[in-house]
């Protein structure tokens, strides 16, 4: 497990990286709830912006990032040996340190004599600023004259006129010179339905060290690049133009930039000298903004309250092994669904998902994890959510930035995804075991596009019979738009989903359980139940394929011609991993079933080079009858990747069924790829799949984060809820315990914080142990689950250690 790109340097999960310049495509987030949202790189690409309509910067893709010569910039002028940029400049070393949520790059020319050091960070505060520091050494035995630009070009514009009007667009551009530096404020936003008088201000900031004015600011690109120069050889630098204060240039209506032009300095060996830059976007003074971050002890300040807000979210839920690298992995994996919640889907460089927002699928399995951390703050979230349920059982398809909007279809194309029905339950489900909330089944929720309100109960058991009137010949649902895997898209009219079937089957038989359990309407119960073992019992007989290699597995799709996707095949065994999951996961696979499922994996899915389980196994053909993932390249994307959701999904299944060394063996396989860094080329966390080359795709904003931690929380280290009372039901296998023989989770419950400390000093392997006495803050508990009344009775410290003994 190579990690050769970073190594973790504390317990907070800060890491180095050493030369991660000569690795393209990589990026690091910096965000804060109230919006603002940025991606940088080590050589400090990346755009900044607060939505599809308001970027700051240039908006970039991945394959942007190490060919656009826009970015932030910072140039020294010295004296005698020339000017050096710290995003473009040659240096000897660079390195990288980075945490919740800061970023550092640090580079170091020997022949210059130069070290720089870049901070950027997104304050936690309720600003759409970015702040950026920065502080250069005189490492040569020599007093260096030096000259200070800060250069960051100024989009201030929709990402849609990046190749729509986008001269016309800069025609709008308002620039000022303020003493501080460049605002640009359009007089209009452009949209040929209808033109808006714009509010907005677009603006780069800055000071030297000592809060000391700048010299002056070349406002526009023309101004700094000079006829015959560009963004990596400004005229303005190389020549140590200084600033017009009135230019013969006219600036109205031109392409703006934030050159700012600081006083010359004599720095003496060991010396350094420090600068400091605001960019934002506001309806409000600039200048106000600024004055809050214009000195190094009000950003040290806002620095310190960013890490400690981004921390105490890593520190939600913390688990404790003889891993530690696994430990720090973790709380990175953990604040990835509050990423996604901020950028939705779509504002990183590696997004290609529309214009923003997440989808609803999206929006529940991020829940997932959002609850484990704090069940109440998520509960009006919850019943809000129903909000997008249509009386006919289907539902919205995207959710807006705003809390209760939903957006009808993305792209005005519109789809139903035949798997949308069955996630809201499974998060609710899990919402009321872990706070024993009852009541919230009967609160009242608006329906999508109608005014008629009713429980959410109501909502759920719309979204439960519908797809019963959309059966196929088969008797599966219909795939109708496509299910979880949107590349299966073509299948509309005859295409049958046995995998969501399976899913749903599994719903039905969890929601007739909950409702037994708070005494609702037998008639009803006995109708769900009956519908979901008539589903199951068919999948269970049906869909089970033999194959002659002495393998099966279950069948996951029909295509649109009514022909089942999955088995033998002249090109050779046809496998998906959905397929399998679901059925394993809703129980309708038996016990012997799920041991042949991980043989045919094993056996066709697993790939030997990535050590992972693909997505599917290659079709070798195309599938106009099923959907465009096979248009695209085996190993990438939905065609047979290693889907890091997917497998998430599919350790969770296995435990949940006691399967624990085979879960164990997936959710391994993800983290061992993430480490190995030779091949992933990411940051700490996972991305949403490994592509054919085995590189870290749609990082930081994927639904694998959800389903890691839910599945370590709530079955591997077996800490859950059952109707408001806590499960200890440790799923762990032996080489989770180490040399220690103890492993432990932190993480909230019924309210409080709790410390679960596994002892297993016999090194016990799961099946082999069962759980002997148990404590809570040193006082025996008799039974399990705990009741909720016992539990708080017993909990009243500020952390309450609950230690297991397993025998």
């Amino acid at each position: 497990m190579p990690n050769t790109l970073w190594r973790f340097i504390d317990d907070d999960a800060a890491f180095v990286a050493e030369n991660p310049d000569k690795i393209s495509r990589l990026y690091f987030p910096l965000a804060n709830e109230f919006g603002m949202m940025s991606s940088i790189t080590p050589k400090l690409h990346g755009d900044i912006k607060t939505g599809q309509h308001s970027f700051l910067t240039v908006p970039v893709t991945t394959e942007d990032l190490n060919n656009t010569l826009y970015n932030r910039n910072f140039w020294l002028y010295i004296e005698g040996r020339g000017a050096w940029s710290m995003a473009f400049g040659e240096a000897d070393e660079t390195l990288v340190e980075a945490g919740f949520l800061w970023h550092k790059v640090i580079k170091i020319n020997k022949k210059l004599g130069i070290k720089a050091e870049v901070l950027n960070f997104v304050p936690a505060e309720n600003e759409a600023v970015e702040l950026m520091s920065i502080k250069a050494t005189n490492i040569s035995k020599k007093k260096l004259k030096i000259t200070p630009t800060l250069a960051i070009p100024i989009y201030g514009r929709s990402a849609d006129n990046l190749r729509d009007h986008r001269h016309v667009t800069s025609l709008l551009n308002r620039i000022r010179l303020t003493k501080y530096g460049v605002v640009v404020t359009p007089t209009m936003s452009f949209d040929e339905m209808g033109h808006q008088v714009n509010k907005l201000s677009y603006f780069v900031l800055g000071c030297e060290g000592d809060s000391g004015l700048p010299e002056g600011a070349f406002p526009t690109m023309l101004e700094f690049s000079g006829e015959a120069g560009n963004l990596e050889k400004p005229e303005a630098v190389l020549k140590n133009i200084s600033p017009d204060k009135k230019s013969s240039i006219a600036r109205q209506g031109k392409e703006a930039i934030g050159a700012i032009r600081f006083k010359t300095l004599s720095l003496g060996p060991g010396k350094s000298m420090s600068h400091l830059a605001v960019m934002g976007i506001s309806e409000d003074g600039p200048e106000k903004i600024f004055k809050k971050y214009n000195s190094p002890d009000k950003i040290n300040k806002a620095l310190s309250v960013n890490k400690k807000f981004w921390a105490e979210k890593s520190k939600k839920v913390y688990f404790s092994t003889d891993d530690k690298d696994f430990d720090r992995w973790m709380k990175w994996v953990t604040v990835q669904p509050a990423f996604r919640k901020i950028f939705g889907c779509s504002f990183l460089p590696d997004f290609d998902y529309g214009k923003g927002g997440r989808g609803w699928r999206d929006l529940w399995q991020d829940c997932l994890a959002l609850l484990l951390m704090n069940p109440k703050e998520v509960r009006g979230t919850l019943v809000n959510n129903f909000g997008g349920v249509r009386l006919d059982g289907s539902n919205a398809t995207i959710i807006g930035k705003k809390q209760g909007e939903f957006i009808s279809d993305r792209n005005k194309i519109s789809r139903v995804w035949m798997d949308h029905g069955m996630w809201p339950f499974m998060t609710l489900n899990l919402y009321i075991n872990q706070s024993g909330d009852k009541d919230i089944l009967f609160e009242k929720a608006k329906f999508f596009e109608s005014d008629k309100v009713d429980t959410v109960l109501e909502h759920i058991l719309l979204q439960h019979k519908r797809p019963f009137t959309r059966l196929g010949s088969h008797g599966n649902f219909l795939l109708e738009g496509a299910d979880w895997n949107d590349g299966l898209d073509m299948a509309k009219e005859k295409g049958e989903s046995v995998a969501f079937t399976a899913a749903y089957a599994g719903n039905l038989f969890e929601l007739s359980d909950l409702l037994e359990k708070i005494n609702y309407k037998r008639e009803i119960i006995d109708e769900l139940r009956q519908k979901a073992n008539g589903l199951a019992g068919r999948i269970r007989r049906d869909e089970w394929i033999k194959i002659n290699s002495g393998h099966s597995f279950f069948n996951g799709y029909y295509d649109n011609l009514g022909q089942r996707v999955e088995g033998g095949h002249e090109n050779g065994v046809r496998m998906t991993l959905a397929g399998q999951v679901f059925p394993i996961m809703s129980g309708i696979a038996t016990g012997g079933q799920v041991s042949e499922i991980y043989k045919s994996a094993k056996k066709y899915l697993w790939d030997p080079e990535l050590k992972g389980f693909r997505l599917n196994t290659d079709f070798k053909e195309i599938q106009p009858n099923l959907g465009r993932a096979f248009g695209f390249a085996y190993g990438e994307k939905e065609n047979g990747a290693f889907f890091s959701h997917m497998n998430a999904m599919f350790a969770y299944a296995f435990y949940k069924r006691g399967f624990a060394k085979e879960g164990f063996e997936v959710i391994s396989s993800i983290y061992n790829m993430c480490l190995n860094t030779s091949v992933s080329r990411i940051y700490p966390g996972v991305p949403e799949y490994f592509n054919s080359d085995g590189r870290g795709m749609y990082h930081y904003l994927t639904g694998s984060a959800s389903w890691l931690l839910f599945t370590m929380l709530t079955q591997a280290f077996g800490v859950a809820g059952e109707m408001g009372s806590l499960v200890i039901n440790p799923k762990l296998v032996k080489e989770q315990f180490g040399k220690s023989g103890k492993v432990s989770v932190s993480a909230g419950f019924a309210g409080k914080r709790i410390l679960v400390n596994y002892y297993n000093p016999g090194k016990l392997d799961y099946g082999e142990y069962k759980i002997g006495n148990i404590s809570i803050n040193n006082k025996s508990v008799k039974e399990l689950p705990v009741k909720r009344e016992e539990f708080l009775n017993l909990a009243e410290k500020p952390v309450n250690a609950i230690d297991v003994q397993l025998v």
